[in-house]
């Protein structure tokens, strides 16, 4: 029915609604939280989160009756390569906030690269290690089956 490009690309669409909506799924569980740079409220009353996570479920279910319906392939995913990918783009932002970056949005004080710049560099190591530890990992998804897991 579809041709190879076109299941790709439903394929594509259909995982990042799915994402999305597991994302929100969390959100509408974690309780209020302070981080070390915001503060997280969850104002969502119960009565809403119920009728929320419903109508998931139901996207859910459809989404999993076009996968069947188009023989989509599942795709399985590790969390240290979810988690992995996500640690060069905290690298990066972290070295354009160094203070000579941060000239593009006008003066900076002398001496801000001598106060800055090590934390920043604090912050990128332990990433880099995290990213070392995360890339350390073994794991294949042909090593198991998908009935291991659901």
């Amino acid at each position: 029915m579809l041709n190879e490009y076109q299941r790709r690309s439903l394929k594509v669409t259909l995982s990042i609604v799915e994402k999305s909506l597991r994302d929100i799924e969390k959100i509408l569980n974690k309780n209020n939280y302070r981080s070390v740079l915001y503060t997280f409220s969850n104002n969502i009353p119960p009565a809403v989160r119920k009728k929320v996570s419903l109508l998931i479920s139901k996207v859910y279910r459809t989404i999993r009756n076009l996968t069947e319906k188009f023989n989509l392939q599942k795709e399985f995913k590790y969390a240290n390569r979810e988690a992995f990918a996500k640690l060069p783009q905290c690298r990066e932002m972290l070295e354009d906030t160094k203070a000579e970056k941060l000239k593009r949005y006008g003066d900076v004080p002398a001496g801000l690269d001598n106060i800055l710049n090590p934390e920043l560099d604090l912050i990128i190591k332990f990433i880099s290690e995290m990213e070392y530890i995360l890339r350390d990992i073994r794991g294949s998804c042909k090593s198991h089956k998908m009935s291991e897991f659901f």
